[in-house]
């Protein structure tokens, strides 16, 4: 009787194994979803006559971009942008050259002005001091540090000026490892580089290195981050905790790359995109279009594959 019941509940599991086996085979396996960020066109801005970088203020929640003018003296300025595509104004600060990059520290916006650094009001737009010194020739990229000081690039001397919170302006940083620097940004004890390029390779085949870099604070080390170049770099912003998203005026790409050189192309627009702004609490991107007088405001939005 022992040796029957053994037998029954043997044959029984071995029926429960293969009832279990086919009922898995039936169920398909569930692959995980996974999102990604995808850029949607909102606004188009057309108007702003050679636009070449644009900085979100906060405070006011509006946008204010560089525009070149037609390179006039004087035809420059900064406009104000709302975030739904409307221009509000378009000299919100007049009479400049040929601005550049634009930053904003506390009640004041910072415009790199050919060769000079404009120091302005940024709440009235009222011009408060130009700050310049010998041997200034290309100012274009402006960056603050978490101690006030001001940086901004010389794209044609290879080189990086600083405004001391003294009022001191004096060249910081000059080397052709640099590959004249065009877009900056501080991000603690670093200062990376969206470099525009120095020109390598041999006479019937040069071409311009564009690499993205970062220069130690401290003690002025350059290192190269991108393992090939990558063009004519403009702007560089933190996209996330791990990565940054650099463009690239010639070709018109828009791409994230890590620390370690990892790229990935996010988005290709048209030539002359300058110095962007991406704000990733809200996922806008903005991009300062030069030759075609065009902002053009972008939303990062969850797709799922």
């Amino acid at each position: 009787m022992k040796t029957f019941l053994k037998i029954t509940m043997l044959c029984m599991l071995v029926f429960a194994c293969k009832s279990e086996k086919k009922e898995a085979e039936k169920t398909p396996i569930q692959e995980p979803e996974t999102v990604s960020l995808v850029p949607k066109l909102m606004h188009e801005v057309n108007g702003l006559t050679h636009c070449e970088s644009v900085v979100y203020d906060k405070n006011k929640n509006v946008l204010l971009a560089s525009l070149i003018g037609n390179r006039e003296p004087g035809d420059g300025s900064i406009a104000k942008v709302s975030l739904d595509g409307k221009v509000l104004d378009t000299t919100f600060v007049k009479g400049l050259n040929d601005p550049k990059g634009i930053a904003i520290t506390g009640n004041k916006l910072y415009v790199s002005d050919v060769t000079v650094l404009v120091e302005a009001d940024l709440n009235t737009g009222e011009v408060i001091k130009r700050h310049t010194t010998e041997g200034t020739k290309f100012l274009n990229d402006v960056a603050i540090a978490n101690d006030g000081a001001v940086y901004v690039s010389d794209t044609f001397n290879s080189s990086i000026y600083v405004l001391k919170t003294d009022g001191t302006f004096s060249e910081w940083l000059n080397s052709e490892a640099l590959e004249h620097p065009n877009g900056l940004l501080k991000v603690k004890n670093d200062m990376y580089v969206a470099a525009w390029g120095n020109m390598v390779g041999p006479d019937e085949n040069k071409k311009q290195s564009g690499n993205f870099l970062k220069v130690n604070m401290e003690t002025k080390e350059i290192a190269k981050i991108s393992k090939d170049t990558l063009g004519n770099l403009d702007g560089v912003q933190i996209y996330d905790k791990d990565n940054f998203i650099i463009s690239a005026w010639r070709t018109g790409k828009i791409m994230k790359i890590d620390d370690k050189g990892t790229v990935e192309d996010l988005l290709t627009v048209g030539r002359s995109v300058g110095d962007i702004l991406y704000v990733p609490e809200t996922k806008l991107l903005a991009l300062p279009m030069n030759i075609q007088s065009q902002l053009l405001i972008y939303k990062f939005e969850e797709v799922k594959k």
